[in-house]
């Protein structure tokens, strides 16, 4: 780790922060000869951008001549991670003829070579890197969405969190109970400890999958439910020496008896309770009318 490079590569403008990112992980992997040779990937882990990005990123920086890339081949002629070579000038320097730190000594690999583009001087020493002024947008990072564009976070069901206009106007449109289906949603979804990020949605959804499940009026004409009957019964059905009233109630406990409703828990015992009252309101409907 190069703390001279690392100073130097943060006062460096590239003209794109991402860009600049990518030279200073390269200048913290840096040792004092400006050789740094991270992985591509390991790059694009660090800096939390795709290896496609990194490797766009460091072409840009080896036009701007701040860095040079040295491919390397071990014996079998397998691929090695390159090391790139770091050209970074002193920007606070008023332009004093200095080489710039971190190029290499004489004998080191890469040495007496100017940075790409760069022309003589007067003086000898070769010109300092392009500092670009470019727009920071980057066309080669179009998966990079405005903050505005960014998920939300997923939250659980606030506590006055109630069905809306919307909601209302659907559950009639669809032939359901509005109040019936919403303790039903907050119920299943506050047992299951559910996220979302948009909890309007989440309720739209469960209607509309409420609707497909409706048991369906065969009759053809709409049966009015009486929800307090409803409940009651399914809190006495199973006592001992409770018998039914009617003929809705005959027809709901041969129903429960055949489907199992007492092996049930509550929440998923009364939902079923709900279609099968239902079911016996439209039958005994049909009933009374043949």
């Amino acid at each position: 780790m190069s703390m001279i490079l690392t100073a130097r590569a943060l006062q460096i403008k590239t003209g794109n922060p991402l860009r600049k990112l990518v030279l200073v992980k390269l200048a913290d992997n840096a040792n004092d000869h400006g050789e740094s040779w991270p992985s591509v990937a390991y790059i694009a882990e660090q800096c939390e951008m795709s290896v496609r990005s990194v490797q766009n990123h460091i072409t840009e920086l080896e036009k701007m001549g701040l860095v040079r890339t040295e491919f390397r081949k071990s014996a079998k002629g397998l691929n090695q991670s390159n090391i790139y070579h770091l050209r970074l000038p002193d920007v606070t320097n008023s332009g004093a003829g200095d080489a710039p730190c971190g190029a290499n000594a004489a004998g080191v690999s890469g040495a007496g070579n100017a940075p790409t583009g760069a022309g003589d001087s007067n003086s000898g020493a070769g010109a300092a890197p392009r500092i670009s002024n470019e727009s920071v947008i980057d066309p080669n990072n179009k998966n990079i969405k405005p903050r505005s564009e960014k998920s939300k976070s997923k939250t659980a069901m606030p506590e006055d969190f109630k069905p809306t206009d919307e909601h209302a106007e659907k559950a009639t449109k669809y032939g359901l109970v509005l109040n019936d289906e919403f303790e039903k949603f907050r119920d299943y979804h506050t047992s299951k400890g559910s996220a979302f990020v948009s909890w309007n949605h989440a309720f739209n959804y469960w209607l509309g999958q409420a609707k497909q499940y409706k048991p369906q009026n065969t009759s053809g004409s709409s049966v009015g439910i009486d929800t307090v009957e409803r409940d009651t019964v399914f809190t006495q059905i199973f006592s001992t020496g409770w018998k039914p009233a009617n003929r809705i109630q005959e027809i709901a406990k041969e129903m429960a008896s055949r489907s199992g409703l007492g092996r049930l828990n509550e929440f998923a015992g009364r939902s079923a309770w709900k279609g099968i009252w239902q079911q016996a309101a439209e039958q005994a409907a049909r009933e009374a009318t043949a």
